[in-house]
């Protein structure tokens, strides 16, 4: 910022202490020798306390100068725009010779040290499954072999009016050199390598206190309860965690009217889920 008009004005408040203190080491002195010639009447008791009131005066005049210089000097302070954190500036919100008002901002600044990635996940995805936590891949648009591993931490709770798609942010894991701020990117979801059991959650019952399921026999038909343990719930489905493999027939409707040995008619294939 212009610091013309602030500087002048503390060079100006500097030299006004300067004389105040020159000043008052004159007085000092007259006040020393008026104090020693006192006592043999070598001056009028007038003539000392006018010596005396002068130096009073001096020293009011040194403190009444070094605050108005310590005020021009916090006036020249606020010319100069100090970030409380090391960063790049990122956007600038003035323009040169514009008047700003105090508490104005002018610069945006991005810290250095972690970093976020930014982007916008379509709601059919956020239907389908919980994303919070999940590890995505993240490479640069213009390189694609550089790349490097986020965790979703945040999701807007809105979607945008206008493309319906909610912000999204990661934080990167050990970011390349080359992912600088401001970069193009684009991000993948990363799945996972084993094949994830979904079930709906009308097909979950308990036992003991515990998630449990009923399974259907391949060749009696018949049910039993197998209890299972949950990876985690989706708006649509429930993703298992242990109990279940690929194949067991789990039954995903009335499973409230359900005991033990019941036999039980499969209506087709197609309602069976593996």
């Amino acid at each position: 910022m212009d610091e013309v008009s602030a500087r002048q004005t503390l060079q100006a408040a500097t030299a006004d202490v300067e004389a105040a203190k020159a000043d008052l080491v004159q007085m000092e002195t007259l006040r020393h020798r008026a104090t020693a010639l006192l006592p043999v009447k070598a001056i009028s008791k007038n003539d000392y306390d006018d010596v005396t009131r002068r130096y009073h005066s001096a020293q009011s005049a040194v403190q009444s100068t070094e605050a108005r210089m310590g005020i021009a000097q916090e006036s020249v302070d606020h010319t100069r725009l100090t970030a409380d954190a090391d960063g790049i500036v990122t956007d600038r919100l003035a323009e040169v010779g514009e008047v700003v008002a105090a508490g104005q901002p002018v610069l945006r600044v991005a810290e250095s040290g972690e970093r976020d990635v930014q982007f916008d996940i379509p709601a059919s995805l956020l239907r389908s499954r919980n994303l919070t936590g999940e590890t995505l891949s993240v490479c640069l648009d213009a390189d694609m072999t550089v790349c490097t591993q986020a965790q979703l931490y945040e999701i807007a709770p809105d979607a945008d009016p206008l493309t319906r798609t909610y912000r999204a942010k990661a934080l990167l894991h050990a970011p390349p050199r080359d992912m600088t701020l401001g970069s193009v990117v684009i991000t993948r979801m990363v799945q996972p390598d084993r094949q994830e059991i979904r079930l709906p959650p009308a097909a979950l019952t308990a036992q003991d206190g515990k998630t449990a399921v009923w399974i259907v026999a391949p060749g009696s038909s018949t049910v039993s309860l197998r209890q299972i343990e949950i990876a985690r719930y989706t708006a649509t489905d429930v993703l298992v965690a242990s109990g279940l493999k690929a194949g067991d027939r789990v039954v995903t409707a009335g499973v409230q009217a359900l005991y033990p040995n019941q036999k039980v008619t499969l209506l087709n294939d197609a309602d069976v889920r593996p």
